[in-house]
């Protein structure tokens, strides 16, 4: 009966590590599949920037030529602090996705640790589990 109990035993954990693989890996996926969704909504917000700075330099040049300032101190120094805000902003999103893509690599290791730590419990329940049938006997 005991042999019966360890071969079960021994099934029973590798079926549950193969299902544990498959859980890992389609966690890993969602991740990834989530990094891609804040790619394209930080390419799609700095596009929006950009065309918003873009608007803001016609306006300024379009008022300054109607205005006669076209060449003035004033003109470039409001042009060069839309250039500016652009930049900063720009590099707040590039920073931004630093961050989710350095979580998005985190969440990935956690969940390949933590099905190792599965195996290695499942293997020390079996093992227990065989010296404890043996002990029996």
């Amino acid at each position: 009966m005991g042999i019966e109990a360890i071969a079960l035993a021994a099934i029973s954990t590798v079926a549950s590590q193969r299902q544990a693989r498959k859980a890992t890996k389609a966690q890993e996926r969602a991740q990834r599949i989530d990094q891609k969704r804040q790619d394209y909504t930080t390419a799609r917000e700095r596009r929006k920037q950009i065309r918003a700075a873009r608007v803001s330099q016609a306006q300024v040049q379009s008022q300054s030529q109607a205005m006669g300032t076209a060449t003035t101190s004033r003109t470039a120094g409001i042009s060069g602090g839309i250039q500016s805000e652009l930049g900063s902003n720009l590099s707040f999103l590039d920073t931004q996705q630093g961050f989710v893509n350095a979580i998005g690599q985190q969440n990935i290791a956690a969940g390949r640790a933590r099905q190792r730590a599965g195996e290695f419990a499942a293997l020390g329940d079996l093992a227990s589990q065989g010296v404890g049938l043996f002990d029996e006997e």
